[in-house]
């Protein structure tokens, strides 16, 4: 699930992951995309919108790919999915489909506020996936009010509707940002896996793309520090202050501890016995990673 308020690029960013998914580009956000043998494209909230949003990322190469491999639903669908929760399962079988896109979730069930609507809607999803099919959606949060903090780390909370919706989801990503601005930040406020940013990330209105602030890239920041980070001192760097919490720190680690992984980086150990034992452990950017940007 896509969260955001409207304007802030969250269509922008499901088409890049479509295009990715087709095998029309091998990245999003310098991440590798599962390749998928064929979208459906439930284009519902203003699809003449929609489609000229996408055709920023269309050349006449791309028509025989995109003539097998993605299918654009326009307009709203014979019945809502809390309704006939066996109507995605059944659309992703009719079109040969193992991705469904749903731009957007509002407009696909009957009210958002409704919790036994939002489990009918659940159904739809969990039928679906049992027959491997991967959905991603696209929704709105709720209305900022006058006295929210400006720059606080979203919640899910704040995502419009019955907390159904983001119980059942497996993944949700929030971008905070104004209308029409170009910088946003993506925060992942669910995972199933490992959890990804907050990532300042900036889009390319004019072709469609969204590259990621290389200032804030922990792979990009460890590469350009020449004595290694503690996951502290990333911590700090993220967060843009001298003093991070504990669950940042943890999440810095997490960061770290994931280019070690890969092989993009060196962990080498605190002092045996020293203040913080392993919490001080230093990390360099490898060989490896150095040569490869070089």
């Amino acid at each position: 699930m896509i969260v955001g308020a409207p304007g802030v690029g969250k269509t922008t960013l499901a088409h890049q992951v479509i295009f990715a998914r087709i095998g029309l580009q091998e990245t999003v956000l310098e991440m590798p995309v599962a390749p998928s043998r064929r979208v459906l494209y439930l284009a519902m909230d203003r699809p003449k919108q929609i489609a000229k949003a996408m055709a920023r990322r269309v050349f006449p190469t791309d028509e025989k790919i995109l003539r097998e491999r993605l299918v654009v639903w326009e307009g709203p669908l014979p019945a809502t999915l809390d309704k006939e929760p066996d109507l995605l399962a059944d659309l992703a079988a009719a079109h040969q489909a193992d991705t469904i896109v749903i731009d957007s979730l509002k407009d696909a069930v009957s009210t958002m506020v409704d919790d036994s609507l939002a489990v009918a809607f659940q159904n739809a999803r969990m039928r679906a996936i049992r027959n491997g099919v991967e959905i991603m959606e696209l929704h709105h949060q709720r209305k900022a009010t006058a006295d929210a903090p400006r720059g606080q780390r979203p919640t899910l909370d704040q995502v419009y509707g019955s907390t159904w919706f983001t119980s059942g989801a497996g993944s949700v990503l929030f971008v905070t940002g104004r209308a029409g601005d170009p910088a946003v930040t993506l925060h992942h406020l669910k995972t199933s896996t490992g959890e990804v940013g907050p990532l300042d990330v900036t889009h390319d209105h004019v072709r469609g793309t969204t590259t990621v602030d290389p200032t804030k890239d922990p792979a990009a920041l460890l590469r350009n520090a020449l004595n290694g980070l503690s996951a502290r001192e990333l911590a700090a760097i993220l967060i843009g202050g001298d003093d991070p919490e504990r669950a940042d720190i943890e999440k810095a680690r997490r960061h770290l501890s994931s280019l070690v992984d890969s092989g993009l980086a060196t962990k080498a150990d605190g002092m045996a016995g020293g203040a913080g034992g392993g919490r001080q452990a230093r990390y360099y950017a490898s060989a490896r990673h150095l040569t490869a940007v070089g």
